[in-house]
């Protein structure tokens, strides 16, 4: 375990993978664990498989308006915003649209976005922006229950159990891990596919992988995958990261809160 490693010079290319963790600040719950939203709201695990589709789709507006709303409400955390002004790509597993609200101009959203509406029939492209509200009716989130160009019903952009992952973002997702020179995991175990391909993809290129997550799984199941391992809030290694690439003095009372 490591807590002083930082990027050095060499690592002009430096790829993120983010996940929940990332994001835990804001309120976001995650979805597994004791306190996760499968466990406090049962049904919704059930309703989020892609087979249960259209009669799912109004406690799908529910959670995931209601998400997108405490994301919005709060805005991006220090470790958003570190990573923006690194100007790295980021591949990332959250629905929260966090990254773009912090700057990031690269973002490839390996499951969705509650921040979008689209088409229930894969075979339309429609979507648009959606405003985050409360309830369980599209027009509560900024979005008309009906596509405005085949009739079918919308629904948030979210990929559910049983559904595909986009093509395009894992593409891109695995050719970022391909150039990297440094590749670095936030947030996330990276143990659900295809995410999990990721790291040691980058590793097999020549990367340097670096884990940050306040409580790391055991070294064991680390080996073979990471170089370096920080046992830290992520919210503290990479503004430190950021401000030591800018070569500005670390002062921890400049820090936000």
């Amino acid at each position: 375990m490591s807590r002083d490693f930082r990027p050095a010079p060499e690592h002009r290319r430096i790829v993120f993978l983010t996940g929940a963790g990332l994001s835990a600040r804001t309120g976001l719950g995650q979805f597994r664990g004791p306190g996760g939203l499968w466990r406090l709201e049962p049904e919704l695990e059930a309703a989020m498989h892609g087979s249960a589709l259209p009669a799912s789709l109004p406690l799908l507006w529910r959670v995931w308006g209601r998400m997108a709303r405490i994301a919005a409400a709060h805005g991006p955390t220090p470790g958003h915003l570190a990573i923006a002004r690194l100007g790295a790509p980021v591949i990332t597993q959250n629905i929260d649209g966090l990254h773009q609200a912090a700057g990031s101009a690269d973002v490839s959203e390996l499951h969705g976005s509650a921040l979008r509406a689209v088409c229930l029939d894969g075979c339309c492209d429609w979507s648009i922006p959606l405003s985050p509200g409360e309830g369980d009716r599209a027009e509560d989130h900024g979005a008309p229950a009906q596509c405005p160009v085949c009739g079918a019903p919308t629904r948030p952009d979210v990929v559910l159990f049983d559904e595909q992952l986009p093509g395009a973002a894992i593409d891109r997702s695995l050719r970022l891990a391909r150039e990297a020179e440094l590749f670095v995991v936030v947030g996330t175990s990276g143990a659900v596919l295809p995410a999990a391909r990721l790291a040691p993809l980058a590793r097999e290129a020549g990367a340097r992988t670096v884990l940050i997550d306040i409580d790391p799984p055991p070294a064991a199941g680390l080996r073979g995958v990471f170089d370096e391992v920080i046992r830290a809030d992520c919210h503290d290694v990479l503004p430190s990261w950021e401000r030591a690439r800018r070569g500005v003095a670390d002062n921890p009372f400049l820090h936000p809160f």
